[in-house]
């Protein structure tokens, strides 16, 4: 009995050193905002700690989709850009190169459908710059 909870303790502290950077350990704790609309490029921050920035990397995945520019901003923030994904919630998941630890958030994030647009008056600049007149500014009624 000694022997197998000296090799838990053992087994234990290896993985929580495994874990360990200069900023402490690492976790991942929320993310914001918590949702986004399904084309993408929103921009969201994940929080925690032990990150290092200009030396950690990190992959972060909405769903099985992989983020766009993974910035580790500071020691608890990393900032990505949201894929697009189909509508509804997914998982977000955040994998460092440097431990073999794999965070995951069960439905961090909801992609939702864009607001219509479909009333919006749309704008179209014609004439300007090196036409010799004044830009005129036409309104499309939709």
């Amino acid at each position: 009995m000694k022997r197998v909870r000296l090799a838990i303790s053992i087994l234990s502290f290896a993985v929580l050193a495994s874990c360990q950077q200069n900023g402490g350990p690492l976790r991942v704790d929320s993310v914001e905002p918590g949702q986004g609309t399904t084309g993408g490029g929103d921009e969201v921050v994940i929080s925690g700690g032990g990150f290092e920035p200009g030396k950690t990397q990190a992959e972060v995945k909405f769903g099985r989709r992989k983020a766009e520019s993974v910035v580790i901003s500071s020691n608890n923030k990393i900032k990505v850009i949201a894929p697009s994904n189909e509508k509804g919630p997914v998982d977000i998941t955040v994998s460092f190169d440097d431990s073999p630890s794999l965070f995951k958030i069960p439905n961090a994030y909801r992609y939702i459908e864009p607001a219509d647009t479909s009333s919006v008056r749309r704008a179209f600049l014609s004439g300007g710059q090196g036409s010799g007149g004044p830009a005129k500014i036409e309104i499309e009624k939709k």
